[in-house]
């Protein structure tokens, strides 16, 4: 449901943007990606939307079933969504970001649970650090370092003894969609070029 919200409001935004075009406004862009790690929700698919320096983004996936010792961990079906913000290098192609989501964050068992009963599943706030590529071709590439931690999870008693710090890597790979409607040398996508908070 959340991905087709945002696929329905990246697909209005583009619209907007060629009819704005002539106002200055600032170009919306669009993109697609697979991948793994939280922001994708295990293995997935992430979908972002954004304008200027600022994205949404949504997640949905699948952390696959695992053995750990004689305990199982079970599979689930996951979601991640929420906001960054790109800061402006004076790139391209290179896009540093930094964000903030919630949802799933890892399925996991410590030795420490032993058999008392506890959800494998955490949710949660989460922050990442990053960057995305782009490919004259339209190819994204994306890698963020996200972390969380048992301070900002749901349901924390039902947690008893998940990470004080957690980080993992998220890597996916993409489509600018943008490039689909506005199919140029990619400078109406570049995101910088239209809001510069440093003054630059």
């Amino acid at each position: 449901m959340l991905l087709l919200l945002l696929s329905a409001t990246s697909i209005s935004a583009l619209s907007q943007s060629s009819n704005e075009e002539g106002a200055g406004s600032p170009d919306f862009y669009t993109n697609v990606n697979a991948g793994f790690g939280l922001l994708y929700g295990g293995f997935g698919g992430n979908l972002e939307g954004g304008i200027g320096h600022f994205a949404g983004f949504g997640a949905l996936g699948y952390a696959t079933k695992r053995t750990y010792d004689t305990v199982t961990i079970n599979p689930s079906v996951n979601y991640h969504f929420g906001l960054r913000y790109y800061l402006n290098v004076g790139s391209e192609v290179l896009f540093p970001r930094i964000g903030i989501g919630y949802g799933w964050i890892a399925n996991y068992y410590s030795p420490s649970i032993g058999n008392r009963s506890y959800d494998q599943n955490v949710k949660g706030l989460s922050l990442h650090l990053g960057a995305q590529f782009y490919t004259v071709e339209g190819l994204v590439f994306n890698f963020d370092v996200a972390m969380s931690s048992k301070l900002v999870i749901s349901n924390v008693n039902d947690h008893p003894s998940f990470f004080p710090f957690y980080l993992r890597p998220c890597i996916g790979i993409g489509y600018d969609l943008t490039k689909l409607v506005n199919d140029d040398d990619g400078s109406g996508r570049i995101r910088n070029k239209e809001i510069d908070p440093f003054g630059n």
